[in-house]
């Protein structure tokens, strides 16, 4: 399934110093809206609409954005490539309005590959807060751009899939199956250190999570 800029831009709008702007992306599952400020995206909202974006957005900023036909080609190109599984978002992300704890697990969160999960206890640990798993999960819930950070790859260590920010359990499943992950291979991750690779479900085989 292919992931699209809304649309080309041929006359790509003037830029000004650090203005709020956004755009719409569509994905194969749904329409998503992204603010950006110069080259970091700042806002992301999947399956929103365009009024209810931009009062999310001066709630957050204080500012309503400005929308844009179309991402500037470069971010669009970082983002259809991280939407599409292809790699990592490489672009530049604006954390400012959150914590310094919030950033340290964001900042986790974004390494975690595609095709693989983590548990909100390994997340505590990875950045020295192993009795945080709690807060790590409510930090995760004031992700600013979910997809782009991949807060859902983090789960519960019972193989539940715990809460998502960016549109429940069920979103969350969603974007995991899209990612290629065989739902029904989710089990208790053994240790919290573990490192749990969602695979492929093959025709014939039974599900895994192995440790690395």
């Amino acid at each position: 399934m292919a992931v699209t800029n809304r649309s080309a831009c041929p006359h790509p709008a003037p830029r000004t110093p650090h203005p709020l702007r956004y755009a719409q992306v569509s994905t194969p599952l749904g329409r998503l809206y992204m603010a950006y400020r110069g080259k970091a995206v700042c806002y992301v909202a999947l399956r929103s609409d365009r009024r209810s974006f931009e009062r999310a957005c001066a709630t957050m900023f204080g500012i309503r954005p400005i929308p844009d036909r179309c991402l500037p080609d470069e971010m669009a190109k970082q983002v259809l490539d991280c939407l599409a599984g292809r790699r990592r978002f490489s672009g530049r992300i604006d954390l400012s309005c959150l914590t310094p704890f919030q950033r340290r697990v964001l900042q986790k969160v974004r390494t975690i590959p595609v095709g693989q999960v983590r548990s909100y206890r390994w997340v505590a640990q990875a950045i020295g807060a192993e009795r945080a798993a709690r807060a790590v999960g409510t930090a995760l819930a004031k992700n600013p751009v979910p997809w782009l950070i991949p807060c859902h790859r983090v789960i519960r260590s019972d193989g539940h899939l715990g809460e998502y920010s960016g549109g429940g359990p069920s979103m969350k499943a969603k974007l995991l199956a899209f990612e290629g992950a065989d739902l029904k291979s989710l089990t208790r991750l053994r240790s919290p250190r573990e490192i749990a690779t969602v695979r492929r479900r093959k025709s014939g085989a039974d599900p895994t999570i192995s440790a690395a």
